[in-house]
C-alpha cells in the first residue's frame, strides 16, 4: 500500500489586537476630526465604472474636509499665538479663567472689555470685580430664614435638598423657636424620603407632614399658614425627567417660592442643563450645595451669571445647621480663581487657540452685565 501523505501544516496568521473603541467627546469650539477611511476589498458588481466614480467622489469629499479642518486648526493656533504676543496679559487671563472652569464664552465676553491700559495686577482685579458685580447674591440680612414664607426646595437627585431643608429649619428654630417652622415633603418616590425629614423634625421639635398631591399640599399650607416659614421638600428628579413639569405645576401657587438646589461640583454643561430644565427665570433663587466637594467653583458661578439667578445660600458640608453660609460674592469669586491648575482636564497654553478663536463671533449677552 502507498504511504499516506503527511498532513499539510498551515501556519495560522496571528490575530490583530482588538481596536479600542474610546468614546470621544466633541465640543463646539473644536473642529471635528475627518472621518476614518478604511480600505474595502473590491466586490464584483454589474457596473464597476459607477462604483469607482462614487469612491472617487467620496475620497475627494474626505480630503477636502480634512484640508478644511487642518486650515481652521492652523488659523486658530496662529490667532492665539498672535494675540498672546500682542497682549500677553489678556492671554494669561484667558488661560486662568479656562483653568478655573469658566466657559470660553464667559471668558471672551469678560476679557473683551478689559481696559487696554491696565497692567497685570490691575487686569486681574478688574476681572474679579466684573465677575463679582454680575453674580447676583442675596443682600445681607435677606436670607431665606430671614424673609420666611413658603419655600420649596427642588432639584436633581442627590444634591442635598432634604439636608438643606433641615439646615433652614434649624436656623429658624434657633432664632424664632420650634413653633415658627413647618415641614412638608412631597417625596413619595424614595422609600426613606419621608422618614429622613421626620427624623430631622424630631430633633428640632417640628412635625413633618406628607403631601401626595396638589390638593393635599394646599390643605397643609392653609393648616400651617401661621408659621413664619414653611419648607416644602420635593422628590429628586433628573433634569431630563418628564415629571419635572408635573412637579412644577403642583408647586405653582402664589405663596410658594421655588429654590433650586445645585450641586457645585457638577460639570458646567450639567448645571446649565439643570437650570434650563427647572426654568431658571421662574426661580426665587438658588442654593449652592456640596461646595466642600467641588474641585472648581468656576462652572457653577459661570452658569449663575449667565442665567442671572439669585444665589440665596451656600451649603458646604453635612452638619446641621453649622455647614451653611450666606452668599458672599467676592469670596466665591476669589475661591473660584484660586485653582491650582494641575488637573488633567486643564488646557495648556498651546491648546488655547481652540478657545480663543473667533472671539467676536461668540459674544455673550450678559443681560445687563455691569462692567
Amino acid at each position: 500500500a502507498a504511504p499516506r501523505p503527511a498532513p499539510i501544516q498551515v501556519q495560522a496568521q496571528p490575530k490583530a489586537p482588538p481596536a479600542l473603541n474610546v468614546p470621544v467627546q466633541r465640543f463646539n469650539d473644536v473642529p471635528e476630526p475627518p472621518p476614518i477611511r478604511t480600505r474595502v476589498q473590491p466586490v464584483q458588481e454589474e457596473q464597476p465604472s459607477q462604483r469607482f466614480a462614487d469612491n472617487g467622489e467620496g475620497r475627494m469629499a474626505v480630503e477636502l474636509s480634512a484640508l478644511k479642518d487642518m486650515i481652521e486648526e492652523r488659523f486658530n493656533t496662529l490667532a492665539w499665538l498672535g494675540s498672546s504676543k500682542q497682549d500677553p496679559i489678556q492671554s494669561t487671563l484667558m488661560l486662568k479663567l479656562i483653568r478655573a472652569g469658566y466657559s470660553p464664552t464667559m471668558a471672551r465676553a469678560v476679557l473683551e472689555r478689559v481696559p487696554s491700559d491696565a497692567g497685570a495686577a490691575a487686569a486681574v482685579r478688574w476681572v474679579m470685580d466684573v465677575l463679582t458685580r454680575n453674580l447676583k447674591v442675596a443682600t445681607p440680612g435677606a436670607g431665606l430664614c430671614d424673609e420666611g414664607g413658603v419655600i420649596s426646595l427642588i432639584g436633581a437627585t442627590g444634591v442635598g435638598k432634604t439636608t438643606t431643608a433641615a439646615k433652614l429649619a434649624a436656623q429658624c428654630v434657633q432664632q424664632y423657636g420650634a413653633g415658627s417652622v413647618g415641614l412638608i415633603t412631597l417625596d413619595t418616590y424614595r422609600v426613606s424620603g419621608y422618614e429622613q425629614l421626620r427624623a430631622y423634625g424630631r430633633m428640632l421639635g417640628v412635625v413633618a407632614h406628607l403631601a401626595h398631591d396638589r390638593a393635599a399640599l394646599h390643605d397643609l399650607l392653609n393648616l400651617l399658614s401661621t408659621k413664619r416659614m414653611v419648607i416644602v421638600d420635593t422628590a429628586g428628579l433628573g433634569q431630563r425627567d418628564q415629571r419635572i413639569q408635573d412637579m412644577l405645576e403642583v408647586l405653582d401657587m402664589p405663596k410658594v417660592k421655588k429654590c433650586l438646589v445645585l450641586n457645585a461640583g457638577a460639570h458646567g454643561d450639567t448645571i446649565d442643563d439643570v437650570l434650563t430644565s427647572f426654568k431658571a427665570s421662574t426661580l426665587h433663587g438658588v442654593v449652592l450645595s456640596k461646595v466642600d466637594e467641588a474641585v472648581k467653583l468656576g462652572p457653577s458661578l459661570d452658569a449663575l451669571i449667565r442665567h442671572q439667578v439669585v444665589l440665596r445660600g451656600v451649603a458646604n458640608g453635612q452638619r446641621v445647621p453649622e455647614d451653611w453660609q450666606n452668599p458672599d460674592a467676592p469670596a466665591l469669586v476669589r475661591m473660584s480663581l484660586g485653582t491650582d491648575g494641575k488637573s488633567a482636564y486643564d488646557p495648556l497654553s498651546a491648546d488655547m487657540g481652540f478657545y480663543y478663536s473667533q472671539a467676536g463671533a461668540h459674544g455673550l449677552p450678559l443681560g445687563g452685565a455691569r462692567v
